[in-house]
């Protein structure tokens, strides 16, 4: 079975159906992160695609097996990997900006399922901190002002003491200072 890329249109049509398999009276809330939260709130272009909607925090935490064995349903259903919505992203909780909940964006609610991205600062400060090819390219795209790269700095060089490996800040940090401009 072919396996499709996720537009900002499907990643809502697929979210709707993940919604709308849950069952019981608990409302979940998650926080995507990486491209798919770019595409859900509009930072990043139509025309830039992901393979996965990478989910960083489930409320309930409990939530995240109900959520994710109706996206597995929804995955075949829909012609997407079934690991189309994962919570892989968990492992790096510690690359998540602090005050993030003040800035997270509402994308929906569907049915029992209510759906926020991180901001557009809180994006562009994980990209900087990942910096792989793609993220490198998003950021492009972003077209960060200096204030965002600033604040994309104190945070990566924040992470020092935390499980952030210092080769990832060091190397975060060097990108970030060839992207600072100086007067």
């Amino acid at each position: 079975m072919m396996k499709f890329a996720l537009s900002s249109v499907l990643l809502r049509t697929a979210l709707a159906r993940v919604g709308a398999l849950l069952t019981g009276d608990n409302d979940i809330e998650i926080l995507v992160v990486g491209g798919a939260a770019g595409l859900l709130t509009g930072v990043l272009p139509p025309s830039r695609t992901t393979m996965d909607c990478d989910v960083m925090v489930y409320l309930p935490a409990n939530a995240w097996h109900a959520v994710e064995e109706a996206s597995h349903r929804v995955g075949r259903e829909l012609g997407l990997s079934t690991s189309w919505l994962n919570g892989v992203a968990q492992l790096r909780i510690d690359s998540l900006p602090e005050r993030w909940q003040e800035r997270r964006v509402h994308v929906g609610d569907f049915d029992s399922l209510r759906v926020y991205a991180i901001s557009r600062l809180d994006l562009i400060a994980m990209k900087f901190l990942a910096h792989r090819a793609q993220d490198l390219e998003d950021l492009q795209s972003l077209r960060a002002i200096q204030a965002e790269i600033q604040f994309a700095r104190v945070f990566v060089n924040g992470l020092r003491g935390s499980r952030t490996p210092r080769q990832e800040i060091d190397e975060a940090l060097e990108i970030l200072d060839e992207w600072m401009v100086t007067p």
